[in-house]
């Protein structure tokens, strides 16, 4: 059996789930050691072990460290280029929520011929948390990039490629683990743009459609993806990497032991 150690971060995440996790390690003799990350730093903290395979839980700036030091590896389900919005909607097309979104820089955007008092859309492509998805009016835009070109952030410049798509009313939202094409767990987390968290309102038709959609791509092994309920109708908002996505009302400790028995096949 392959031996797995967990690099797990202790600062920065929330503490209860923090708790969770490391009390799902010690409960199951799972080897596992906690590290502290600077914000924004480059750097990956020191490591003082290292097994067969090494999952790494924490922040983005943690697990792209990681992946930036490692590359992909069997407890790093982490790929450039699997994790844009441009990939998704190449596998997925209109089973994306956002199916209309134009690809550009903001600057490329400040440039189209955009209705001055209409409402848009903006998120990264990239799984890389540069800044929140957010409905933005044209002066907020304009006003953004125009802050952009005075920035220092290494993360987020005028070059940055964003998904710029129509404004769109979603009724709920869900977010599901996945794992080897298998839906693992499944939580509510906003119903009319609120936060409202419930693991028993779980369609049927959700499980349905997120099947339909795995048997055409899955962008890694172990993933998360986001579904939201829209016009009647079940769309992929996004997926997220498993080593830095959040968990709501999950069972964690059988998201961690599942994630431990397929690397251990």
């Amino acid at each position: 059996m392959n031996q797995i150690h967990w690099i797990l971060q202790s600062n920065l995440i929330k503490e209860s789930v923090f708790n969770q996790i490391k009390k799902t390690f010690i409960e199951n003799n799972i080897s596992f050691e906690e590290v502290k990350i600077i914000p924004f730093s480059d750097d990956l903290p020191e490591i003082k072990t290292f097994n067969e395979i090494n999952v790494f839980y924490g922040s983005t700036t943690l697990i792209l460290n990681a992946y930036k030091k490692f590359g992909i590896t069997k407890g790093i389900f982490y790929d450039h280029s699997n994790f844009n919005l441009a990939n998704y909607i190449k596998h997925w097309s209109d089973n994306m929520l956002n199916y209309d979104s134009k690809i550009l820089t903001f600057e490329q955007i400040t440039k189209l011929n955009l209705k001055p008092d209409s409402h848009w859309f903006i998120r990264p492509i990239e799984d890389d948390k540069s800044f929140s998805g957010k409905i933005m009016s044209v002066n907020e835009i304009y006003n953004f990039e125009k802050e952009l070109l005075n920035s220092n952030n290494p993360y987020l410049t005028t070059e940055t490629l964003v998904g710029i798509s129509s404004v769109k009313e979603i009724e709920k939202e869900w977010r599901l683990f996945i794992i080897d094409k298998q839906i693992i767990s499944i939580c509510r987390y906003t119903m009319n743009g609120e936060l409202s968290i419930s693991d028993e309102d779980i369609p049927d038709q959700l499980i349905k459609f997120t099947e339909e959609c795995l048997k055409i791509y899955a962008p890694a092994a172990v993933f998360v993806m986001d579904i939201a309920l829209y016009k009647n109708s079940f769309k992929i908002v996004e997926c997220n990497c498993f080593n830095d996505s959040g968990f709501y009302k999950h069972n964690i400790e059988d998201i961690i032991l599942k994630v431990n028995q397929y690397l251990s096949k």
